[in-house]
């Protein structure tokens, strides 16, 4: 078996709730940790990551005894990384300690190897473990998942992420929910945790590799840290109000990108930035929105890097239908306006539009409204909009479709004196990229001509002229979010 801490030691059917004033003094700081941030409703079932060592054996008995007074409903688990020969008794350990709480245990086996392509083993792990807990939950039918990192994880994760470069939402560290994950030793110190298990006989493990200087965490804890301390022994205190300020800045910051992001137009696989949103925002506001919106859309979002972020910035000063390929998937390109990221290229049906009234087209996340008028009440002056065109109503064969392009479209745009173009070559003068034009909207009447291409122009041979009697009026509008 794994080397075990000095007080390891484990009474078979004791009852940590009848123990010393430690043990209240820990559970009841967990307690008013737990009602403060509403990690734990009355009923529920927890699913505690535990790997035998003191932080999670600590956190397995604080919810044990907590287990009457909530309603809960525990279950323990075990994720066996594969990477260490003891992790084997490691597992056989926390399932006897399991078994004499009357608590379900649960085993799960991972490959790390398997995703450690491009990441570090500290990584690859920790994404397979949460991946692991994950499946256990819900093959528990669980509604959280407790995990038992503490305050001096959250010193290490801040120092970490100060090393590698990290902005301000880094520096708020690990979250005390995330999700269904929940951290109720998110308040207690290492050295808290330790006491608690030395003076109630709770059982736990040493892992080795805590102790190696290969791993950048450890190296951290048992090099940097005391490192720092004498400069200010209580530089870990300090780095905790660093967070916690950087959390409120965060909020602020939050509040004020949800506000932009109105601005922005979005749906489930496009958006699109307006240029003089991103001209004129302060360069940590507009970091966030790009980022909020790559992640969002990203098929690989946690591919979503600075090189992402930069190349929406660069499309700023490129002329329009200039694009880029996205790290993790996905394009941005340049338009008249502003910036547009798609994500994936949907399929655009056809839609016979309403006539009047208003027709929703959801892959474009827009909707066109149309109505027909006499040519008396036209205004004076047309504006020139790519999102309002004037047609002759009387020279259209009704009624009207919206469709994505045909191989062989040919189009006569107004101006051209009725000659016609291909559409392919209308499409690369206008600089639309090539992964886009598949699903360009064009609209069509009953005989598959096309009389306009939203955001473009109309076709010559509907235009108004001096004999139109009624005018067809297309307006294009983003749907409301």
């Amino acid at each position: 078996m794994a080397e075990q801490a000095a007080h390891t030691r484990y009474v078979r059917g004791s009852n940590p709730r009848a123990a010393t004033n430690v043990l209240m003094e820990f559970i009841e700081k967990i307690k008013e940790f737990i009602s403060k941030y509403h990690l734990i409703s009355s009923g529920e079932k927890i699913l505690i990551g535990v790997s035998g060592g003191p932080d999670s054996m600590a956190l397995l008995f604080a919810l044990n005894s907590l287990k009457d007074e909530y309603k809960l409903q525990l279950t323990s688990c075990y994720v066996d990384h594969k990477l260490r020969k003891e992790s084997k008794d490691e597992a056989i350990f926390v399932s006897r300690v399991s078994k004499d709480l009357d608590i379900p245990f649960v085993l799960k086996e991972l490959n790390v190897d398997a995703i450690k392509k491009g990441k570090t083993l500290e990584e690859a792990a920790r994404i397979c473990r949460y991946k692991a807990l994950e499946e256990a939950r819900r093959e528990s039918n669980g509604d959280k998942i407790a995990v038992a990192h503490h305050l001096d994880d959250q010193v290490e994760t801040i120092l970490m992420r100060i090393l590698r470069g990290t902005s301000i939402k880094g520096l708020k560290g690990i979250p005390i929910k995330n999700g269904v994950i929940i951290r109720p030793l998110r308040n207690v110190w290492r050295e808290e945790i330790l006491n608690f298990c030395r003076e109630n006989n709770i059982p736990y493990l040493i892992d080795r590799s805590n102790l190696s200087p290969v791993f950048t965490r450890n190296r951290i804890r048992l090099e940097l840290i005391p490192l720092l301390q004498d400069y200010n022994p209580k530089v870990k205190e300090a780095l905790l109000r660093l967070s916690s300020q950087a959390e409120e800045v965060d909020i602020f910051l939050e509040n004020i990108e949800k506000n932009l992001l109105e601005g922005c137009t979005k749906s489930s696989c496009e958006a699109f930035i307006p240029l003089s949103l991103l001209q004129g925002l302060p360069e940590i506001l507009r970091i966030r929105v790009v980022i909020k919106l790559l992640n969002e859309l990203s098929p690989k979002p946690y591919m979503v890097n600075t090189k992402a972020y930069n190349m929406i910035l660069e499309l700023i000063n490129k002329s329009t239908g200039r694009a880029f390929n996205l790290p993790g998937g996905g394009i941005a390109y340049r338009d008249p306006d502003g910036i547009r990221i798609i994500s994936t290229i949907p399929s655009l049906n056809e839609y016979k539009l309403n006539i009047p009234g208003v027709t929703f087209i959801y892959e474009m996340n827009k909707r066109f409204i149309i109505d027909t008028i006499s040519v008396e009440n036209l205004p004076s002056k047309l504006p020139d909009s790519p999102y309002t065109f004037y047609l002759d109503f009387d020279k259209i064969k009704m009624p009207i479709f919206l469709r994505a392009p045909k191989e062989g479209d040919r189009f006569c745009p107004l101006g051209l004196d009725g000659k016609s173009k291909k559409l392919q070559d209308i499409m690369v003068d206008r600089k639309v990229p090539k992964e886009y034009r598949g699903m360009y909207p064009l609209i069509v009447d009953s005989k598959g001509d096309i009389i306009c291409i939203p955001e473009y122009t109309i076709s010559e041979r509907v235009k108004i002229t001096e004999n139109t009697r009624r005018v067809l009026v297309i307006s294009i509008e983003e749907n409301e979010r």
